[in-house]
């Protein structure tokens, strides 16, 4: 299931990502760096698409600021700027923040009856998050 994500840093505005923005920057985190065809042969094990596709997606995130791009040889080779574990937070204080702000007390009931259905053992792992805060 694909959730519009946003990405953010202590310098950049709020961005949206796309699916598509969103899968490749998930490779990028897993490769750790590469390059349009490195991303494109990843993509291509589950859809068909260009390489110049790719290449305009790679470059849009790098327009938005979190990817880095350095020319190799002759290959540009990219970088996340942004952990995805920093993504993942950011993400989530958005979308939560945005939810109480617009909806108040009924997204927080909301988001608790959410957690209620839970499975047992994933309630417990979050309680203790929670008490380590």
């Amino acid at each position: 299931m694909f959730i519009p994500s946003t990405i953010c840093s202590r310098h950049m505005k709020i961005k949206q990502l796309s699916e598509l923005e969103q899968e490749v920057m998930d490779i990028i985190w897993e490769l750790g760096t590469g390059t349009v065809r490195d991303v494109l042969t990843k993509l291509s094990q589950e859809k068909q698409l260009a390489y110049t596709t790719v290449m305009t997606i790679m470059g849009r995130l790098v327009d938005k600021g979190v990817l880095s791009r350095k020319m190799e040889g002759d290959s540009y080779i990219y970088r996340p700027r942004i952990s995805k574990e920093n993504y993942v937070a950011k993400s989530v204080h958005n979308i939560f923040s945005a939810a109480v702000s617009s909806l108040g007390q009924e997204a927080v009931t909301h988001f608790i009856k959410e957690i209620q259905k839970l499975n047992p053992e994933k309630r417990k792992e979050l309680l203790e998050i929670l008490d380590e805060k």
